[in-house]
């Protein structure tokens, strides 16, 4: 059975504690950190003190169960393969950061190494190639899209075929693969087969999205946080999963809230949680 988790990404600057505290509070016991490049979740960064993160996440009666590094350079993510390790998180996750024919012959194989020697799995996100900027979430950048990077199903493919190592896998993100026009099911079911689904977003995208105009853009937080009248049926989702046997985290995940008080995020959350989690029940009990 899959383990329903949570991004603390949605509470962007709101306090590290204060996050954990209220995704505690709603039953989460799974929280993946982000150390990512602003305005992108950074609540935990190299050089904090890791004793002080994990008294604070047991205080709460919560794990991390992964870390993401969006926007870092390489020797930013290898720094964060060492930090993962430090916290006892087995899962570092990142997209596509450079040129494909790049990320697969110089970016990425170093990371993988790291991740083996200090055991870590590198999870590549299918992304869709629109360049990272601090204002991504206006849909900026869709012009300037590169044309080699994972975020179809047939370059996934190639991504894992291209590296093949136990390390490496994908975190699926089902609204990159939606704006693709890819069957998220089938994505899971060929990855799962291969033993290389390593993560799994419970992530909506707004039905009025403009495919080819909106870019990064999913739409305000509300309509990115499933639901049950959202564009993706999370129930057939979650039930692929459980089918295909996968036991890593399937976390709740939105952007959208960057400015948002912590508690209109933790409402928002508690709204999808109060959809998804009856869900979670009805499979564990098969």
């Amino acid at each position: 059975m899959f383990r329903y988790t949570a991004e603390i990404l949605p509470y962007h600057d709101i306090p590290f504690e204060t996050a954990v505290r209220d995704l505690a509070a709603m039953g989460f016991t799974e929280i993946n950190l982000w150390s990512a490049a602003p305005p992108l979740g950074h609540h935990v960064n190299p050089g904090d003190d890791v004793s002080s993160i994990l008294e604070t996440l047991d205080r709460y009666g919560v794990k991390p169960c992964g870390l993401t590094v969006y926007g870092k350079s390489q020797a930013e993510i290898l720094e964060r393969v060492d930090f993962a390790a430090e916290l006892g998180i087995d899962t570092v996750i990142f997209d596509c950061e450079a040129s494909y024919s790049d990320f697969v012959t110089s970016f990425l194989p170093p990371i993988v190494e790291a991740g083996r020697r200090r055991g870590v799995r590198i999870a590549v996100e299918n992304h869709l190639t629109v360049p990272f900027s601090a204002d991504f979430e206006t849909g900026v950048n869709e012009s300037n899209r590169w044309d080699e990077g994972v975020d179809t199903f047939a370059q996934i493919k190639r991504l894992i075929t291209d590296i093949d190592d136990p390390y490496l896998g994908v975190c699926v993100a089902p609204p990159h693969l939606w704006v693709m026009q890819e069957t998220i099911s089938e994505v899971l079911t060929y990855l799962a087969e291969r033993k290389r689904l390593f993560y799994y977003y419970v992530w909506d995208v707004d039905r009025r999205y403009r495919r080819g105009v909106d870019g990064l853009n999913f739409g305000p937080g509300e309509r990115q946080l499933p639901r049950p009248d959202g564009t993706l049926d999370h129930a057939v989702l979650l039930q692929t999963l459980h089918r295909l046997g996968y036991t890593g985290p399937a976390s709740l995940k939105c952007h959208g809230t960057q400015g948002w008080s912590a508690e209109r995020i933790t409402r928002e959350l508690a709204a999808a949680d109060d959809y998804i989690r009856p869900l979670v029940r009805s499979l564990a009990a098969l």
